[in-house]
């Protein structure tokens, strides 16, 4: 028992030396990177704030997804600069936090999201950085995603200018959690290249122009004793987006505040958009804020929020959104979502990395997500969706890649099962049906590679990869579907010290290689999407590597086209 406790110990000080090792290297490399991109190396010191960053280095994490987002040694990706952010939030670096939340203020890389804006914001105030506490106190001076609240723009006025910063306990989410406070030093390189530096103007400039906008407020009624009052007609305000703004979507959200004075359940709300006006389905509640999709033109348009109830009709709040101007003629871009679960994040990660190559074949854009392990959650994979929905045009292609495992029920409903979900925790997994409606409103031709291994409910289960793969299937018209579902049994897998790991299957081999031209033919010009079902089918079959043949589905009259070109 003695030699097994030193045994335990021996192992418990080998660990700690390799990860205070690690520490060290992962430190050297950030310092390395520092010091080039104060040079003006910027390239190089991309280059290390990588390596730094694979060390868990959160500060290199901060730099990288700067660098990412302004295209500073590197080509510019927005998607990727939010994955680097969303690491170091998610240790609350309080830089991070507010990156993002600007990210998420203005879709940069991600949908656009007013709430988790705001509550990036205020876990960046709350975690020291004044920047963030500064414009904190502009949002709520003017109205701008909370509440209008002279008081609270007071008090985080006062916090940043004095440093006289008492944690609070405003935000409670796991992400956003308020128990820890990082030391910011804020005349360091990082403030001079803060995004805010960049997006600020911005933000200043939807000010200026929101106090100036032709919507009003609704009185507020004042006691004798000088305390607010019951209004009994609804009170509404737009909180965002602010007068002026610009958009390039078919679906806007509205963020606003309305407050029923108790009346809740007969208060209804409506929407004009250049006059046409309609009432919303909605349930106005006690919480007063909340965020609509209203569905607008492909041109300039005003959209006008009233509400009504047993007490009367608010005034009206009216913004002018002004559309960017997109040449649906410009060359396509290609969009790509790459989720890898557990053993799967390398099959994940081998097929973004064969996609990326593909740039100018014949893309002049390509954008990425890669999705693996803790940051491949249902939340993720479905904002990974809106995201798609948000920025693609109907020119565009897009692939959305799932590796990992998936679960098939008594009633042979298959669900994706991302990080944190399981079996018995279906409530954290995808399922198909969600799935589906999640794919019809993205608006170009969509491409699925589904490559699953299946815990299979024994009982009445006669599940085919076929039926799996139908039950994706969405309204859209223009969606391929390419899958391969092996039961866990049968997928390959091998152990070594107690540990189950999973190579790249068969079918994700095959598409990795027809996408580095392994199925080109004389006289073709690209790779189509035909020619990639039966590349797939062919070869899995010639391998015996799946217990069921791979499905491919295409939707009636939709004619095969090229997926990438190859290179002369």
């Amino acid at each position: 028992m003695k030699q097994m406790r030193r045994f335990i110990a021996l192992i418990a000080c080998l660990l700690l030396s390799f990860h205070a090792v690690a520490d060290d290297e992962g430190k050297e490399w950030l310092r390395k990177a520092d010091a080039h991109y104060k040079a003006g190396r910027y390239d190089i010191a991309v280059g290390y704030y990588l390596k730094a960053a694979e060390f868990d280095e959160t500060e290199a994490q901060f730099n990288l997804g700067y660098a990412l987002y302004n295209g500073e040694g590197i080509k510019q990706d927005y998607p990727s600069a939010v994955m680097w952010f969303k690491r170091a939030a998610s240790k609350q670096y309080p830089k991070a936090e507010y990156n993002l939340a600007f990210c998420y203020m203005y879709g940069k890389g991600v949908p656009c999201d007013y709430e988790k804006a705001q509550q990036l914001l205020i876990a960046s105030a709350n975690h020291g950085f004044a920047d963030a506490q500064i414009t904190l106190s502009e949002c709520y001076e003017n109205g701008i995603l909370v509440e209008k609240n002279m008081e609270e723009s007071k008090r985080w006025k006062s916090i940043a200018e004095n440093g006289s910063f008492t944690q609070t306990t405003e935000v409670t989410e796991d992400l956003l959690s308020a128990t820890a406070t990082y030391d910011v030093h804020l005349d360091g390189v990082l403030r001079e290249r803060s995004t805010l530096d960049k997006l600020r103007n911005l933000l200043y400039t939807e000010v200026e122009r929101s106090t100036s906008s032709s919507y009003s407020r609704a009185p507020i009624v004042l006691t004798p004793s000088g305390k607010q009052g019951v209004n009994k007609a609804p009170v509404l305000n737009i909180l965002f987006p602010t007068n002026q703004s610009s958009f390039h979507t078919d679906m806007v959200k509205v963020k606003y505040q309305l407050l029923a004075s108790g009346l809740e359940s007969s208060t209804k709300l409506f929407v004009s958009v250049n006059g046409v006006r309609k009432q919303l389905d909605i349930t106005p509640s006690a919480e007063q804020t909340n965020t609509v999709e209203i569905d607008v033109p492909e041109k300039d348009c005003t959209i006008t929020l009233f509400g009504e109830n047993e007490g009367g009709s608010c005034q009206s709040n009216t913004v002018k959104l002004i559309r960017e101007d997109i040449d649906m003629n410009s060359p396509a871009r290609l969009f790509c979502v790459s989720v890898g679960v557990g053993s799967s994040s390398k099959s994940a990660r081998d097929f973004a990395r064969v996609v990326t190559k593909k740039q100018g074949s014949p893309y002049a854009e390509i954008q990425m997500k890669v999705l693996t392990d803790k940051e491949a959650t249902r939340a993720d994979l479905a904002e990974a969706m809106e995201w798609l929905q948000q920025e693609t045009r109907p020119n565009d292609i897009c692939l959305f890649y799932y590796a990992g495992n998936g679960f098939r029920d008594v009633k042979d409903h298959f669900y994706f099962i991302p990080y944190g979900g399981a079996d018995d925790k279906l409530i954290n997994c995808l399922n198909a049906k969600d799935f589906a409606t999640m794919t019809s409103h993205i608006n170009c031709k969509l491409l699925v590679f589904a490559d699953v291994i299946c815990t299979v409910d024994p009982v009445n289960h006669i599940s085919t990869t076929t039926h799996f793969a139908e039950q994706l299937k969405s309204s859209k018209k223009n969606m391929v579907i390419y899958a391969s579902s092996t039961d866990e049994m049968k997928a390959g897998l091998f152990k070594t010290n107690n540990f189950f790991i999973k190579t790249n299957s068969v079918f994700t081999k095959t598409l990795i290689s027809a996408f580095n031209d392994g199925d080109r033919q004389p006289n073709e010009k690209g790779l189509s999407t035909k020619s990639l079902g039966n590349f797939i089918l062919k070869e899995v079959q010639r391998n015996g590597g799946s217990a069921q043949i791979p499905a491919y589905i295409c939707p009636p009259g939709m004619e095969p086209f090229n997926i990438f070109t190859y290179d002369n």
